[in-house]
């Protein structure tokens, strides 16, 4: 049962307007993502961020965050740009450790030198690009460079959540138990909706049950309740 869960269902959308006769994960969750079962669709985050941009230019316009048992079956793809720029596919966060490696910067250059560093790096991609017209990949490269620049500047202060009062930590399961881990997902897609970011997906895996239903399938019932 999902008692609480209960209580707010007339607050929730059930879309039961799609199905597929694939009986595999894989292709099922891929189709789910980009409306094809084969590789090279671009996912519905993509093309949220694609017709509406993004509110925020210091953060990923689309954010994926996974649930500590993993993602999606078949990974990538279910987050990709497809046959567009790779500038608007899923930015994934990590669910243990930090969400983003060298989020923090490397603690041995200053600043203004990585600044200096990215601008020269910046000023020989566009040469080259400019002697390659349409090179779309080498675009997203520069700015990709740019965003992952701004990000370590806002988005520790966006992650960290010591300063939530206890209150919204229990209103979100945030207290070590079984709730803990997507509570945190839930928390952080609200921060990140609050800061700009258009489009974000959490994830919660493992009901796949085949057995041990009596304990496995409450188990996770009463983690997203």
């Amino acid at each position: 049962r999902l008692p609480h869960l209960e209580t707010v269902i007339d607050d929730i959308c059930f879309v039961k307007s799609m199905y597929t006769d694939q009986f595999n994960h894989g292709p099922a969750q891929l189709l789910m993502h980009t409306g094809s079962q084969n590789l090279g669709s671009a996912s519905f985050g993509a093309w949220a961020t694609y017709g509406l941009g993004s509110e925020n230019q210091d953060l990923p316009g689309y954010v994926v965050m996974l649930d500590k048992r993993g993602g999606p079956i078949g990974g990538q793809p279910n987050w990709s740009s497809g046959f567009m720029p790779s500038t608007f596919q899923g930015t994934l966060f990590r669910p243990v450790g930090d969400p983003i490696l060298d989020l923090r910067g490397p603690a041995h250059v200053d600043p203004r030198v990585q600044r200096e560093q990215l601008d020269l790096l910046a000023q020989l991609n566009h040469e080259h690009l400019a002697q390659r017209p349409g090179g779309q990949e080498l675009a997203a490269r520069i700015n990709s460079y740019e965003l992952a620049f701004r990000m370590q500047d806002v988005l520790p202060d966006l992650m960290d959540i010591t300063e939530e009062t206890p209150k919204t930590l229990d209103l979100y399961g945030i207290d070590g138990g079984e709730a803990d881990s997507f509570g945190r997902q839930c928390l952080m897609a609200r921060r990140f909706v609050e800061s700009g970011v258009r489009f974000v997906e959490i994830t919660h895996g493992n009901w796949d049950h085949h057995f041990r239903l009596k304990t496995d399938l409450p188990a996770r019932c009463n983690e997203v309740d």
